[in-house]
């Protein structure tokens, strides 16, 4: 296992490393002024927050996630600016990954305009942490997510997410602020952190929804939801298999919930049109199973000295909660997820709340 010194980088020589993120900010955003407006649809706006705190008194390991994202208006309805007409281009071109044959398809991107999360030990009032305990980790990025229902049976995702893990994603400034501000105490044990080090994963899912026999489009219904999922990069590297079943009013409108992966998650799609009612709401529970080949918040930096632990292979999921729409225009997904143990010696599972809140826009 290794070790790591306190982080004894120079102000100035911090510094070098956030021009590289201000620079990812900025080109992020360049998307955003090549969008057409769409005349019969509109783009959804997502705010997700996770947090353990939300269902239990658990500040630990996995301690918080934000992501905020922008699902894109229907491709087919859209006007044909840069970034449809690229994400058409790159589906089309990747016809094994997009089915091209079938009768009915909704094609869409989401770009994550920012996401963050942050990882300590159970024991955050010690100024050196436990080396046998889960290091000190954030994670900031952006990214960039290709979308297609087909049929309304399958959906596939291509998604990629780059950024910075290390120092400079600010784990420390967020979650020390935040407990400053509502008087909780401070975590102590930052300074040894993972190091600085730039962040990619991209990944590739594909689900599928069986309909369970109910009483028509409008009326209450039933579904399984099962998925197949690949994850490659320096941050994270699974495969993984899941299972969601969803029972109530308009399932057609999305795949399941949306939370921050790894996890049982839906997705960012989601088409009101597809729902024949003003307001809908299901409950849904679900598994995922994976097989981690690397993680980089258990085995420490790629290419530098950092603290680690003893990862285990076989991680899963269990999720349940209710997801609902308003006016067509609001959807709120509340989430509880159990997270089995991750690595060795850690002490009991794990659990979170997600709640993550979209509109129309």
């Amino acid at each position: 296992m290794l070790s790591s010194d306190s982080d004894s980088r120079t102000p100035a020589a911090r510094s070098k490393f956030l021009p590289p993120a201000l620079l990812l900010g900025l080109a992020s955003l360049l998307p955003a002024g090549t969008l057409q407006a769409a005349s019969s649809d509109a783009g959804w706006w997502s705010l997700n927050a996770e947090n353990n705190n939300f269902v239990v008194d658990q500040d630990q390991h996995y301690v918080n996630g934000l992501n905020l994202a922008y699902l894109s208006p229907s491709l087919a309805v859209q006007d044909h600016g840069f970034v449809a007409r690229s994400s058409m281009a790159v589906e089309d071109a990747l016809w094994p990954l997009f089915p091209l044959e079938q009768k009915e398809r909704d094609r869409r991107f989401e770009w994550t305009i920012l996401g963050q999360q942050l990882f300590t030990p159970a024991n955050k009032n010690l100024s050196t942490p436990d080396p046998s305990d889960r290091p000190y980790a954030g994670w900031l990025y952006t990214g960039f997510d290709l979308l297609q229902d087909t049929d309304r049976k399958q959906l596939d995702s291509l998604s990629a997410t780059i950024g910075l893990v290390g120092p400079d994603a600010l784990g420390e400034q967020v979650q020390n602020g935040f407990h400053k501000v509502f008087g909780f105490g401070s975590a102590n044990g930052w300074s040894h952190q993972l190091r600085d080090e730039p962040a990619l994963t991209l990944a590739y899912l594909r689900k599928w929804r069986f309909a369970v026999k109910g009483t028509g489009t409008d009326g209450l219904n039933a579904d399984v939801v099962p998925e197949l999922g690949l994850t490659a990069g320096n941050v994270l590297t699974y495969g993984e298999a899941t299972a969601l079943l969803r029972a109530g009013w308009g399932l057609d409108g999305s795949f399941g919930p949306r939370l921050i992966q790894p996890g049982p998650t839906g997705g960012g799609y989601f088409n009101p049109d597809y729902i024949h009612r003003d307001w809908s709401v299901y409950l849904f529970g679900g598994f995922q199973q994976r097989a981690v080949a690397h993680n980089i918040f258990l085995d420490g930096n790629t290419y530098q000295s950092s603290p680690s632990v003893d990862r285990y292979i076989w991680v899963h999921d269990e999720v349940m909660g209710v997801s609902a729409v308003g006016w067509r225009r609001v959807r709120i997904d509340f989430t509880f997820v159990r997270r089995s143990e991750e690595f060795r010696g850690q002490k009991g599972d794990d659990r979170y709340g997600s709640i993550d809140v979209s509109t129309r826009w």
